[in-house]
């Protein structure tokens, strides 16, 4: 009985010596006893997730959110557009110096005409009268007009190569060959009722959209634009 009261005792003092109980049990070796339980550990503490920002809907987004390119683009209506703008396209064909001449500085008149093979052959003369130089290059647009101002008869085509600039002072001229071939010689022509009486040529300088007339007197010409009745050179010197 004491025996066993000794080693009450000393339990108790064991305990008390020793303060609060361990926090965790160690299972024995070969796994637990029947009946064994491990006591509750503490969980360490764990760090909060960080938390996303809410999305945002599209479209909404303000001025802070625009981008560089953005803010470039925007520039470019001002003082940058007007440099693109003011830049030559690739290309691009650059107009002799002095300008060419436009239809109201000129003047037009025939000159030298001759017959020759069932056609007749006449200068087409265009005069600088202007107070500027200017110049010409190309092939004039000419045709018929009836007394109306009605084309008659196809278009003169072009003949011959395109020519050189020709540089024309106030008061100078150019001239380019007009052929006619004579009514009743080709076929869709040769009859009287296929002719038709004109009243004037119409004329386009080169690079122009107003024409000038030389005006005819007893004149008929081909009706059919099927027939070609004129021809016409570049303009030389």
């Amino acid at each position: 009985m004491a025996a066993v009261t000794l080693l009450l005792a000393a339990g108790c003092a064991g305990s008390s010596a020793g303060g609060k109980a361990p926090a965790t049990v160690t299972a024995p070796r070969g796994g637990p006893p029947a009946g064994w339980s491990p006591a509750l550990t503490t969980p360490a503490p764990t760090t909060p997730a960080p938390t996303m920002p809410a999305p945002t809907t599209p479209g909404t987004r303000g001025p802070a959110a625009q981008t560089a390119a953005e803010l470039g683009a925007a520039g470019t209506t001002g003082a940058g557009a007007a440099a693109s703008a003011s830049r030559t396209p690739a290309g691009s064909v650059t107009a002799p110096a002095g300008g060419l001449c436009p239809t109201a500085r000129l003047a037009v008149r025939s000159a030298d005409g001759e017959g020759a093979a069932g056609s007749t052959y006449e200068h087409l003369v265009l005069t600088n009268a202007g107070t500027t130089s200017c110049v010409l290059r190309g092939f004039p647009g000419v045709s018929y007009l009836d007394a109306a101002g009605r084309q008659v008869g196809a278009a003169a085509v072009r003949s011959g190569p395109a020519g050189q600039v020709v540089r024309l002072a106030p008061g100078a001229s150019a001239r380019a060959t007009l052929r006619t071939v004579h009514p009743g010689i080709q076929e869709g022509c040769d009859e009287p009722a296929q002719r038709t009486p004109v009243a004037a040529l119409r004329i386009f300088p080169p690079a122009n959209t107003t024409a000038l007339r030389l005006a005819l007197s007893d004149v008929s010409a081909c009706s059919s634009p099927a027939v070609q009745q004129l021809s016409v050179t570049a303009f030389t010197r």
